[in-house]
This record gives structure tokens, sequence and C-alpha cells, in this order.
């Protein structure tokens, strides 16, 4: 059975240290960020993707977008605010490390956007989101 995107991300997710991993949509992740301990990643559902198809196999290609969030106080100031920040774009960092690693995807290379986000959530979080399209290495045979 082939494992799905999300499965391989999760693999991945795993290998950081001290980070809780979720899968969800912003609404439902706004909720149970609530009660998960913090710093965490958040994998969102892709809204778009591509299947990339040869004669040997199919292989998914989504649009992924991935939070790295941490707690901040509720009235922050910008200097303490940039701290976390930071400390989520090492996250990313580590993450995107692994990933390209982990052998389960081709190479992440050049331009990675990412974006700021705070006051996004109920809890008080701050942290990055970048955007990848990821490429399986294995897909699904064809044949």
């Amino acid at each position: 059975m082939n494992t799905s995107v999300e499965r391989k991300i999760a693999s991945v997710a795993e290998k950081l240290k001290d980070i809780t991993y979720l899968f969800d949509n912003w609404a439902t992740a706004n909720v149970r960020l609530d009660k998960m301990p913090l710093p965490a990643m958040v994998n969102l559902l892709p809204v778009s993707g591509k299947f990339v198809i040869s004669r040997t196999q199919l292989k998914d290609c989504p649009n992924c977008m991935i939070a790295f969030a941490d707690k901040t106080r509720f009235d922050f100031d910008g200097v303490e605010n940039d701290k976390v920040i930071e400390r989520c774009k090492g996250y990313a960092v580590q993450f995107i490390k692994e990933l390209n690693k982990s052998g389960l995807f081709e190479w992440v290379s050049d331009e990675v956007p990412y974006s700021i986000f705070y006051d996004k959530l109920d809890v008080n979080v701050t942290g990055i989101m970048i955007e990848l399209k990821l490429k399986e290495v294995q897909g699904v045979p064809m044949c």
C-alpha cells in the first residue's frame, strides 16, 4: 500500500525535537491548539496540487502550507515577538533539512516563501507559514 503524502510529512515531523504535529484545517486547528503543547507544526489540508504521471508511476505533488507556531503573550511587544518568529523560522529550517534528508520527496531548494502570522487564532501564538510544492520520489505504480 502506498503511503499518503500527509503520512510522509508526519514521519519527517516526528524527527523534530519538542514540537507537536497537527494535520488539519485552520478552523479545527484553532480549537485543537488550545489543548495541545506548543510549539506546534500545523500541516494544513492542501487545497490544490497536481498528479505527475509517467509510464511507470503516478506521483502526488500537493501545494502545501505548513505553519510553525509558538506561544506568545497576549499583549506582546515587537522585540519579544521577533524572538518567537525567529524560533519558528528555526523550526521551519529544521523541517526542510529533515525533509531533504528523508528521501521521500524531491529535494527542496531555491525559494521557499513564508509569511508571518499573529493574532490569527484563539490561542495566543505567533509563527510563520511556509509554502512548499512537494513531489513524491516514489508514487503509485501505473502497471
